[in-house]
């Protein structure tokens, strides 16, 4: 038996050894330089990976990406691979440089003329990234490239330089700004890499402005901090003035510079910064179920804790929560903070009786997880105010659940 399982194992490594030294037989060892003749050689586009070692997004990427065999299908068609370290490499830090990479990992796709095509950050998944290398051989074929130039030899500040070479030398992040007062072109290549490392208010504003040229002529990925901050302040702006359309019309603007997986995860935040400033929560609710805000029920669960406290005096609204959660109880055990929440809604709406029973179900429950400490207590004094059948009596806080951070 123990010769059985040594052999699956044994034989399990070397498939996928083979896999990954068969995805990885076009990366290039040698220079920059040297790729780019490679590429012309083979007519081949180059994917340059930026990534440094202790990344654990690029580490996961070559674990579980690059050896998928619809990747390795896809490389091996149309690409050569060239992967350089931005902490150690001189082509990895210039090249780093060159594309403004805003994390790591970073992808940057040029043709054999060294023409950019398109530049990603971040963790991609089989089913994002298959996509992303298919769409930069199209954008080739149609000619469609960015207006990077091809020299990694460019004049660039030294304040910005400074931030992937590092020299030692110390250029504060405010020298930018004079910087960019000098540009008579704020669309050219360095102008733009050292606006998108900095956040001075009229630089943004002129960022905001000329969005959708900027998105074409350098793609979305250099604007995308800059941005997801510019519409995080806006969104509490217009909360406070209650301008839903002002919000919903920024929304349509930007959403050009986030990818499908990126939007998803920033929009719940745009919407929430506005309920937050607005507190109006009937409008809130809307706008989770027009953009489909949350895909499984526990994020939609953490969401709508923090309304039901805001909302302890409105009935409408606590009525209308009230029946997500009963409805999700009919088809399913509601877990302890779930019931913790339904509780809370009962206990608003001074419907002591559902109180009382909800509150002893909480009492009953396993909370012996160490995850649950905080709950013991407010649980005792949620009890407390409901026996008083008081209210104003409890002051809730609003308890999240833990959910498991997924890299995808």
């Amino acid at each position: 038996m123990k010769k059985n399982i040594f052999y699956m194992v044994t034989t399990c490594c070397g498939l996928l050894l083979s896999c990954l030294l068969h995805a990885q037989e076009k990366i290039v060892q040698g220079t920059y330089a040297e790729c780019q003749a490679l590429a012309k050689k083979e007519n081949k586009l180059i994917l340059i990976d930026l990534y440094f070692v202790g990344c654990m997004p690029c580490a996961e990427m070559d674990k579980q990406v690059f050896p998928d065999p619809a990747v390795v299908s896809e490389l091996k068609a149309n690409y050569i691979l060239y992967k350089t370290d931005v902490m150690k490499e001189v082509d990895g830090k210039r090249l780093a440089r060159k594309y403004g990479a805003p994390g790591f990992p970073t992808y940057v796709i040029v043709n054999p003329d060294g023409k950019t095509l398109l530049t990603e950050s971040g963790f991609f998944g089989v089913d994002r990234f298959v996509p992303l290398l298919k769409e930069a051989v199209q954008r080739n074929k149609s000619e469609l490239f960015l207006a990077f130039n091809n020299s990694l030899e460019n004049e660039y500040p030294a304040a910005y330089s400074e931030r992937f070479i590092k020299t030692g030398e110390k250029h504060d992040f405010a020298e930018l700004e004079g910087y960019l007062d000098q540009q008579k072109d704020l669309f050219g290549e360095t102008a733009f890499l050292a606006n998108s490392v900095s956040s001075f208010p009229k630089y943004n504003d002129w960022v905001y402005t000329h969005l959708p040229q900027l998105i074409k002529m350098y793609g979305s990925n250099l604007l995308r901090n800059k941005i997801s901050a510019m519409a995080s302040k806006k969104s509490k702006q217009y909360g406070s003035k209650q301008q839903l359309d002002s919000l919903e019309s920024m929304l349509t603007y930007i959403r050009p510079t986030f990818n499908d997986k990126l939007w998803d995860t920033f929009l719940p935040a745009f919407i929430s910064n506005y309920y937050t400033s607005s507190k109006d929560a009937s409008t809130y609710l809307k706008l989770i179920t027009q953009f489909n805000l949350y895909t499984t029920w526990d994020l939609r669960s953490n969401a709508l804790g923090q309304v039901i406290i805001d909302q302890a005096k409105e009935p409408k609204i606590l009525n209308k929560i009230l029946a997500e959660y009963q409805q999700q109880q009919s088809m399913q055990q509601l877990d302890a903070i779930d019931n913790y929440r339904l509780t809370l809604l009962y206990y608003y709406l001074k419907d002591f009786k559902n109180a009382t029973k909800s509150v002893q179900t909480l009492l009953n429950a396993d909370l012996s997880d160490s995850s649950h400490s905080t709950i013991k207590k407010e649980i005792l004094a949620l009890k407390a105010a409901i026996d008083k059948k008081n209210p104003d009596l409890f002051q809730a806080r609003d308890i999240k659940k833990i959910i498991p951070f997924n890299i995808s």
